[in-house]
């Protein structure tokens, strides 16, 4: 059974490998590009006040790999007294690198689970900072603000479609972890191509556009998944 992990180049080889071992035969061609941004001077002077923060919130790896970049190259020892918030497992992985300790939902990895932590309920004149992509929800910004955060968000990368994307012929599964990945692909996914979303958010999307079976994995980690094809 072949099966198409449309995640960013770099990011897809362990789940090609898990894939692997599982018994699928796994194929690889990026929905999207992950592109850095410049790092502004607006950007810049807000990182210099990030002790002033009550929490920092990753939404990604990528996010969290740029951001804590442009954060060292001002911090050469981190400030104390930081939440150092990540959306699921990899993040938490990439802030772990910089000899942090993020904190993490225990489910879900949506902005849902994280508005659940603890260090985000009471937030009358506390800051949040908030690292991302140039575009995405918008939920956990408004919320935090009903909640009396002064939140301030950041860009650190753009997703771009990728124009080579390919869905092979003889492809009976595509993996989608994002409803931005979907956008980038949709029209080229035949309609007898099966596909597994990464939570109901991303597979309400999908449905509305795609005529083929849809299962919807727990959440975009590799083990949610893979848990979520029918058997090899």
């Amino acid at each position: 059974m072949q099966v198409l992990v449309t995640r960013p180049r770099g990011q897809q080889q362990a789940l090609m490998d898990a894939l692997r071992q599982a018994g699928y035969q796994p194929l690889h061609s990026p929905a999207l590009h992950i592109e850095p941004l410049p790092v502004s001077d607006t950007t810049r002077r807000v990182l210099m006040d990030l002790d002033l923060f009550h929490a920092v919130f990753f939404a990604s790896s990528n996010a969290a790999r740029l951001a804590l970049a442009a954060m060292a190259d001002i911090w050469p020892q981190w400030p104390v007294g930081v939440h150092w918030l990540a959306v699921g497992k990899a993040t938490a992985a990439e802030i772990t690198r910089w000899h942090l300790q993020p904190t993490v939902p225990d489910g879900g990895f949506n902005s849902e689970a994280v508005l659940s932590l603890l260090c985000l309920q009471q937030l009358t004149e506390k800051k949040v900072l908030l690292c991302r992509g140039d575009s995405g929800r918008e939920l956990l910004a408004q919320t935090l603000a009903e909640r009396g955060a002064e939140v301030v968000t950041l860009p650190f990368y753009r997703r771009l479609p990728c124009a080579a994307f390919h869905c092979p012929a003889q492809c009976n599964w595509v993996m989608v972890t994002s409803v931005e990945s979907w956008r980038a692909i949709s029209e080229k996914i035949p309609p007898d191509v099966g596909v597994v979303a990464a939570g109901e958010r991303v597979a309400s999307h999908i449905r509305a556009e795609h005529a083929g079976p849809v299962r919807v994995a727990a959440s975009a980690h590799d083990e949610d998944m893979l848990a979520t094809l029918p058997s090899a």
